[in-house]
């Protein structure tokens, strides 16, 4: 029998939390797809995700008022903040670092019981990364402490224009990155909390796999290379180029999508609405320009891949002033509510996940009898 490399197509498990489908494009949380969702007020999708319930008006105030209230940084851990932003490493091993130092409220988040502690520390991700930001500026961080929409309050705390479009614009982008199924970190998540390791192991193993350059690292990635690049005019080229050297165009095709990924849909028009008359527009421009040439050059070999979400994403976060490091950080943040929706389903029937290997090493000689 053929290994599938990398799992690919291989069924390890039952999920009821999102549907990925590749052959028709198309996303939806607990089947409800992302074209509702991206309608809705985030603190309702994340409680969507990880209960599988639409909350009524009264629990979504509740909820919201919740996360603020659990997001505030205490004392502790505004000096864990302090102390690992004083160290020379990625924003993204910082958060690795930060997620079981983080205070949680023993009494907060009951309803979702071993999960309790992972839902305090999701709350306070957006308070805590724009700590971090504003230390390695060596600036003081705009106290946006009781904001009911999580988003809302970050993009207040690292010193955002109140734009009403940037903000729509970056809340969308949360709510279409809180869940994908069954990708690589949320399934280093599932495995870690299938050995029945507290919540905040499983969060923290989920941050390490999502800083990897094939997966949430890839918006950093092509940012970086399109400014690499630098015009329209030298896109075909540096295409061409990666083809014949065999390198990889980051954010170009999905495992899962065989058609246009459609996340991608919204972040893309996002990314030219946003960068439109300012220093982005080039970028933007760029990685257009990159991804039209791409796409010629698969159709040529019969192949049809298009950009995916993280491949225009790296223009949004940026018109929200962060900086490319502090970009997978920032996907983090609404990718834990998905990570906790599979912990808090895993547990529900729980059984260690340990696969088996195909041995091809040599064999040990057989001494005869």
């Amino acid at each position: 029998m053929e290994l599938p490399r990398g799992l690919e197509g291989v069924e390890v498990d039952e999920s009821a939390i999102s549907l990925v489908d590749g052959e028709r494009g198309q996303l939806s949380y607990r089947g409800i797809g992302i074209d509702t969702l991206v309608q809705w007020p985030f603190t309702r999708v994340v409680y969507l995700v990880l209960t599988g319930t639409d909350p009524d008006a009264r629990t979504l105030a509740r909820f919201g008022a919740e996360l603020a209230r659990a997001g505030t940084l205490s004392k502790g851990d505004r000096e864990c903040v302090e102390l690992v932003a004083r160290l020379p490493i990625h924003p993204m091993q910082a958060l690795i670092s930060l997620t079981p130092m983080l205070s949680h409220d023993d009494q907060a988040f009951a309803e979702f019981a071993d999960a309790a502690h992972g839902v305090s520390i999701a709350a306070r991700l957006p308070n805590a990364i724009a700590l971090l930001l504003a230390l390695r500026r060596g600036a003081t961080m705009t106290d946006a402490t009781g904001t009911a929409d999580p988003n809302a309050g970050f993009l207040t705390a690292i010193g955002c224009a109140a734009d009403a479009r940037l903000r729509n614009a970056f809340t969308v982008t949360q709510i279409l990155q809180i869940e994908h199924s069954f990708n690589a970190s949320t399934f280093a998540a599932r495995v870690i909390a299938s050995t029945l390791a507290p919540v905040e192991n499983a969060l923290a193993g989920a941050f390490a796999a999502l800083h990897g350059r094939l997966h949430g690292g890839a918006d950093e990635a092509a940012l970086a290379m399109a400014r690499e690049v630098g015009t329209v005019a030298a896109s075909a080229a540096y295409v061409d180029g990666c083809l014949e050297r065999g390198i990889k165009i980051m954010g170009m095709g999905h495992r899962e999508y065989r058609v246009l990924d459609p996340r991608a849909r919204y972040v893309k028009a996002f990314a030219r609405e946003l960068s439109a008359g300012t220093e982005l527009e080039v970028t933007t421009a760029t990685l257009e320009a990159i991804e039209s040439r791409f796409s010629e050059r698969m159709r040529e070999k019969g192949r049809h891949l298009y950009a995916n979400l993280e491949f225009y994403k790296g223009v949004v976060y940026a018109a929200a002033g962060l900086p490319a490091d502090f970009f997978t950080p920032t996907f983090a943040m609404a990718r834990v509510y998905g990570y906790l929706a599979h912990f808090i389903e895993s547990r529900k029937d729980n059984r260690l996940i340990r696969p088996a290997a195909r041995y091809v090493g040599k064999r040990p000689s057989v001494t005869p009898a």
